[in-house]
């Protein structure tokens, strides 16, 4: 069956009510929580002496992994950043599959009409494939899917063109750069996502729009941080928002160079660069953060939820995704299925809570 989940309607409630950092509740584990998920996992015997079914499961086949947007966005980069690994806990092949485009709902789509059989998943960058559904009914619940493990972390970031290094180096130079009117652009993703929010707040809801005083003219919208960061690298737009995993690479490519996180608390891929708090900015913590999550079609059996996210557990402590984590700076953890269930279930409430239908047909 479908796990639970409570549909709550769009709310005229204050956006500082709401200002905080929802992902806070997907993220690393407690021990006690932890402890807590994997209490009823042992795979002892039960009361009859029969053996327990519960991670007795096995891949019979290649898994298929869509990750629900372009190629080297950061959805795609953490996919591929614990491939290795996976497919050694896994013991057969890892097939990623970017299937792009609807928000993420085409890939979460795809997955939702699969076979509930464990061989296959789909990945998400929670809270960025919410939006579009309460915008748009896509004939689905994504919170239908079922959740297998959470596996890292990302903050959105403002990137520049790297012909203006020297020049923008900070939020204030970017503001002053739209404010005077010599960019007009930015570059971020589809109505509805985060970037497009964050934006949207920040120009015209008085309690952000009075301190970020931010006037560009346009947006210019793209299916992910991948072709965004594109966007900024060839000066079709001067500046972007993407993930710090997605823009990492063309960051180390130096086609462009980040200015600053949304994120209050900072990345750790970009350790040099302030957070808009850090700036005295109002923090918007309840949007600037996205969870890595792995999800299964809906009624996948109990014991291939557990026989995937233990082998998730072991792809997360693997020492290549270790490393790859020291390389890249991308945030790694390992929580299982409730963790993964309740990111999007409070990404839902959160969004819900500021009625973010209203704020994006205003």
């Amino acid at each position: 069956m479908p796990r639970k989940h409570t549909k709550t309607g769009g709310k005229n409630r204050s956006i500082a009510a709401s200002r905080r950092g929802f992902l806070a509740a997907a993220g690393v584990a407690s021990a006690a929580g932890f402890a807590g998920c994997l209490a009823d996992d042992d795979p002892g015997d039960d009361d009859d002496g029969d053996a327990d079914d519960a991670g007795e499961w096995e891949p019979t086949e290649s898994i298929r992994n869509i990750i629900p947007y372009d190629e080297g966005g950061g959805t795609d980069v953490y996919a591929r950043g614990i491939v290795g690994s996976l497919t050694d806990a896994m013991g057969v092949d890892i097939q990623i599959d970017n299937v792009s485009g609807g928000g993420g709902l085409n890939g979460f789509g795809e997955a939702i009409r699969s076979e509930p059989d464990g061989h296959t998943i789909v990945q998400s960058a929670t809270p960025l494939e919410v939006t579009p559904q309460l915008l748009d009914d896509p004939g689905f619940d994504q919170r239908d899917l079922e959740g297998i493990a959470n596996i890292g972390r990302s903050t959105w970031c403002l990137i520049v063109n790297e012909e203006y290094e020297g020049e923008v180096e900070t939020f204030d130079d970017v503001k002053e750069k739209h404010n005077s009117g010599e960019w007009d652009t930015i570059g971020v993703q589809e109505p509805g996502s985060p970037q497009d929010i964050m934006t949207t707040i920040m120009r015209d809801v008085d309690e952000f729009a009075d301190e970020y005083d931010w006037n560009w003219t346009e947006q210019v919208q793209y299916t992910g941080t991948g072709p965004i960061a594109e966007a900024v690298t060839s000066g079709e737009v001067p500046c972007g928002i993407g993930t710090d995993a997605g823009t990492e690479p063309d960051v180390a490519g130096g086609g462009v160079y980040p200015v600053v996180t949304f994120w209050s608390e900072g990345t750790e891929v970009y350790e040099d660069i302030p957070s808009i708090t850090d700036e005295g900015y109002p923090d918007v913590d309840f949007i600037s953060g996205v969870t890595r999550g792995v999800y299964a079609p809906p009624e996948t059996p109990d014991e291939i939820i557990q026989g995937l996210t233990e082998r998730f557990e072991e792809a997360v402590n693997d020492e290549r995704y270790e490393e790859w984590n020291e390389e890249t700076g991308n945030p790694i953890f390992y929580e299982g299925p409730e963790e993964a269930n309740a990111a999007i279930d409070d990404a839902f409430e959160a969004l819900e809570e500021i009625d973010v239908i209203s704020l994006i047909e205003d």
